[in-house]
C-alpha cells in the first residue's frame, strides 16, 4: 500500500451508479473518494484543481465520452490510471481504451466489491511501480539541472544540450522562486525532510509544470510553467512560497530558535532562456541586497532590489582608513566595527561577497601587524557564512575576542607547538609528528591543543594553510598550484575544494576579485 490514500474520481452519466460507488467501502482498500462527474468534460475541469491517481469511467457519456476523456487524461496527466466501466456492447470501446492506456475493466452488470478491490490493487501496484520508476529518474535529472542551474548562477553559457535537460518551454511564460532558510544548521537539517516533503508533494500534483532542485543547503529553486500560453501562472507559486513559510515558522516555533526565516524571491514572467538567465541574476541580486536591507521573516519579495555597487580603488582606501585608526587593539577595533565601520558598510552597500573577501584580506593582515596567533577562531569560514551585515559584524566581533582571549591562556606548550607549525607549513604535517617536537603524546597535544585554541590541530593547520594561500594570492602573481604546494597542500584538487570550503570562491576567482 502507498504512503499517501489514492485519490479516485467517477465518471459516470449514470447517477444510480454513482450512488453505488459512493457508498463503496474506499477506506478499506487505501483509497479516497475525491469527487465525481457526469462526464468527461466535467472530470478534467475537477481535475484542474486537483488531479487524481485513479479515475473510474464509463465509456458511452454525453458531452464527452470516456475514449476522448482517456485520450485527453493520458495527454494531460500520464500518470493517472484508469479503470473502466463497461457493458457487454461496448466491448470494442474497451480495446481501444486498453490501447490508450486503461489498466483494467469492469462489467457494470456484474461488478461486485470484490472486482473493484482487485482492480484497484492492481493500480495501486501500477502506481507504486510508476512513481518508483519516475522518483528515481527524476532524482537523477534534479542533480542534473542543480549543477547546470549551479552554471548558469556564476555566469557560465550552456550547450544546447544543457538547455534541454534544463527542459524550459519558450512557448508559454514561466515563473521562477528562490526559497532561502536562515536557521542554525541542525535546526535546518532536522527540518529538511520536512521541506523537500512539501516539495515533493507539490511537484506531484503539477508532474508537467513544476520542477523543484537545490543547488546548496538552506537554499531552493522552483520552476513553474504556466497552463495558459498568454499568461503567468503567480498564484502557484505564491501558495507554495507561502506552504513552505508557515511549514517553517510553526516547525521553528517548536525550537526554541529566535533568529530564523524563511523566504522568497519571486521573478517576474519570462519565456527564453535569456530571460531565466536574467531571473537567475535577479535573485542572486534580492539575496545580496538582502544582506544590508535585512530579512524579514516568512515574506516574499518581489519586483526589483536597491542597488550594490562593486567595490572600488576609492572605497578599499576608505575602508583601510578607518580600520588603520582603529589601530591594532581589540577594543578599539570592536568599537570602530559597531559604529563607523558599520555606518560606512550601511551606506556604500558594497557587493557582500567583495566586502567579505576585502575583510578576509585585512584579518591576515591584522593578525601578522599584531604578532598574535589565530588559535581559537572559526574566523574566516564564520565571516564567509554571515548572511546579512549584522551577522557579519557579529562574526568579526566574536573573532576578535576569540583571538584576544587565545593570545592571554596560551600555554607555552601551545605556544611552541603554533610555531613549528608556521614554520613547518610547507611540508606535511601529521599529530604524531607535532607531538615530537614538542616532547608530548600525541593524545596529550591533541587533547590540550583542543583546551587551549577551542580548535583540533587539523583545523587549525587548514586555517593557517588558507590565510597564507590568501596573502600569497593577493600579494604574488604565482599560480594557484604553485601556492597549493606552497602552503603544504600538493593536490591542486584538494586544495581548491578546501579553499572554495573556506571563502566560498575558488583561487582562480578569488584572485581575480582582489
Amino acid at each position: 500500500m502507498t504512503a499517501m490514500p489514492m485519490n479516485v474520481l467517477i465518471v459516470d452519466d449514470e447517477i444510480p451508479l454513482r450512488q453505488e460507488l459512493r457508498i463503496f467501502p474506499w477506506e478499506d482498500c487505501g483509497a479516497v473518494l475525491i469527487g465525481e462527474a457526469g462526464n468527461g468534460e466535467e472530470a478534467l475541469h475537477l481535475c484542474e484543481s486537483c488531479v487524481p491517481d485513479v479515475v473510474v469511467t464509463d465509456i458511452t457519456m454525453p458531452i464527452m465520452d470516456g475514449i476522448t476523456l482517456i485520450r485527453e487524461l493520458k495527454r494531460r496527466y500520464p500518470a493517472v490510471q484508469i479503470i473502466l466501466l463497461t457493458c457487454h456492447s461496448d466491448f470494442h470501446y474497451v480495446q481501444e481504451a486498453l490501447r490508450l492506456g486503461a489498466l483494467e475493466y469492469l462489467l457494470k452488470v456484474s461488478m461486485d466489491e470484490e472486482e473493484l478491490k482487485q482492480a484497484l490493487d492492481k493500480v495501486r501496484a501500477a502506481i507504486v511501480k510508476e512513481r518508483h520508476s519516475r522518483d528515481s529518474e527524476k532524482a537523477e535529472r534534479r542533480l542534473l539541472q542543480a549543477a547546470l542551474f549551479g552554471k548558469l548562477l556564476h555566469g557560465h553559457e550552456l550547450s544546447r544540450a544543457d538547455w534541454q535537460h534544463i527542459g524550459l518551454d519558450e512557448t508559454r511564460p514561466h515563473l521562477l522562486a528562490r526559497f532561502i532558510i536562515h536557521a542554525p544548521n541542525p535546526v535546518y537539517l532536522a527540518a529538511r525532510q520536512r521541506i523537500q516533503q512539501i516539495l515533493n508533494e507539490i511537484e506531484r500534483s503539477e508532474p508537467d509544470r513544476m520542477t523543484w532542485l537545490s543547488i546548496r543547503e538552506q537554499e531552493y529553486f522552483v520552476l513553474l510553467a504556466s497552463r495558459d500560453h498568454t499568461k503567468a501562472d503567480v498564484e502557484p507559486v505564491l501558495k507554495t512560497a507561502k506552504t513552505l513559510a508557515d511549514s517553517m515558522k510553526e516547525f521553528m516555533s517548536g525550537t526554541g530558535q529566535e533568529d530564523t526565516a524563511a523566504y522568497a524571491i519571486l521573478s517576474g514572467p519570462f519565456k527564453t532562456k535569456d530571460e531565466l538567465v536574467s531571473a537567475l541574476a535577479l535573485t542572486t541580486e534580492w539575496k545580496e541586497a538582502l544582506f544590508y536591507d535585512g530579512v524579514e521573516p516568512y515574506a516574499v519579495f518581489t519586483g526589483s532590489p536597491l542597488s550594490l555597487l562593486d567595490m572600488s580603488d576609492k572605497h578599499m582606501k576608505e575602508m583601510s582608513e578607518l580600520l588603520r585608526k582603529a589601530g591594532l587593539q581589540a577594543a578599539s577595533l570592536k568599537e570602530c566595527l559597531q559604529n563607523d565601520l558599520y555606518e560606512w558598510w550601511s551606506k556604500r552597500r558594497i557587493k557582500p561577497q567583495q566586502l567579505k573577501q576585502r575583510l578576509v584580506s585585512w584579518r591576515v593582515e591584522w593578525l601578522k601587524e599584531r604578532g598574535g596567533t589565530d588559535q581559537g577562531s572559526a574566523g574566516i569560514g564564520q565571516l564567509m557564512e554571515a548572511r546579512t551585515l549584522k551577522e557579519m559584524t557579529a562574526s568579526l566581533l566574536r573573532d576578535i575576542e576569540s583571538i584576544e582571549s587565545g593570545s592571554k591562556r596560551s600555554r607555552i606548550e601551545i605556544r611552541v607547538a603554533i610555531k613549528w607549525i608556521k614554520d613547518n607549513m610547507q611540508h606535511p604535517i601529521s599529530l604524531p609528528i607535532l607531538a615530537e617536537q614538542v616532547g608530548l603524546s600525541p593524545q596529550y597535544i591533541s587533547r590540550l591543543f583542543r583546551e587551549e585554541t577551542g580548535s583540533s590541530v587539523n583545523e587549525y593547520i587548514t586555517r593557517l594553510r588558507m590565510e597564507r594561500a590568501i596573502e600569497l594570492l593577493k600579494r604574488t602573481n604565482k599560480k594557484v598550484y604553485e601556492i597549493a604546494e606552497e602552503v603544504g597542500i600538493p593536490s591542486y584538487r584538494y586544495f581548491t575544494v578546501t579553499f572554495r570550503n573556506w571563502t566560498g570562491v575558488s583561487p582562480t576567482d578569488f584572485k581575480r576579485h582582489i
